[in-house]
């Protein structure tokens, strides 16, 4: 058998063979780029921002598109504002996005405007713990944050709007009940009574709390430190004026 023959068979089969398995998986890419936008268009300013329902948002943010372009990593990360300068002396976000007629004002949006699906709103929790403060339940710093103006109140509104239905968890400040409403023979104590001493005009709050009442032991006093001696600077000038006369 030729083997010049049997190469260029084997050439041919290789040149005429079909990726199948890589056609399939770049099919199913462009039905999810299809299915989903990917925020192609950079210069968005006169633009319309399209509305989409909280349901396709939340199904947007599951998605591998939205994990694609975020890389798991929160909005406003892959957000950076151009500013001349240092950071600490930047002026202030702008006041909004986009105008009252739905239209973009300047190409370069805030992370939340810029992206077509993403708007604040109480029943989508994940996106209103992506603007709080690490470790807390309040949102971030304005300029941390990178939004406009508007979508920061956007983000306290919906913020309290979802603590109110229960959608966000969130810390309660710290109440003393008075516990006869509920107990007829309840004896008051006088330690007790003493911790929750108050003003009544004055909500009880942890800051109202008296050190004396949590901490009863007897305090230590220390003696005064003595003062230094022989510093009285100046006496020493008059004396430093009365030998330098002689000098002369």
């Amino acid at each position: 058998m030729n083997i010049s023959k049997l190469v260029g068979f084997h050439r041919f089969a290789l040149h005429s063979a079909k990726p199948r398995f890589f056609s399939t998986a770049v099919e199913e890419t462009q039905q999810e780029e299809n299915k989903w936008a990917y925020n192609h268009v950079e210069a968005k300013k006169g633009l319309f921002k399209p509305k989409h329902t909280v349901e396709e948002q939340i199904a947007y943010m599951k998605s591998k598109v939205y994990e694609n372009s975020y890389q798991g990593l929160p909005v406003h990360k892959w957000y950076r504002r151009n500013l001349k300068g240092q950071a600490y002396i930047q002026p202030p976000p702008r006041m909004f996005c986009i105008e009252k007629t739905g239209k973009f004002r300047l190409n370069h949006a805030c992370p939340v405007c810029r992206d077509e699906y993403l708007f604040f709103d109480y029943r989508n929790p994940a996106l209103i713990e992506q603007f709080l403060a690490p470790g807390t339940d309040q949102p971030m710093d304005l300029l941390k944050s990178g939004l406009c103006r508007d979508q920061y109140i956007q983000l306290k509104a919906q913020l309290l709007k979802a603590r109110e239905h229960g959608t966000l968890e969130f810390g309660i400040e710290f109440r003393a009940f008075d516990y006869k409403l509920w107990y007829e023979n309840w004896q008051e104590q006088p330690e007790l009574a003493a911790f929750h001493e108050h003003d009544e005009e004055i909500p009880l709050t942890r800051k109202s709390t008296k050190m004396e009442h949590i901490f009863q032991d007897e305090q230590i006093f220390f003696p005064i430190h003595n003062r230094e001696r022989h510093r009285d600077w100046d006496e020493w000038w008059k004396r430093h004026d009365k030998f330098a006369k002689k000098a002369k």
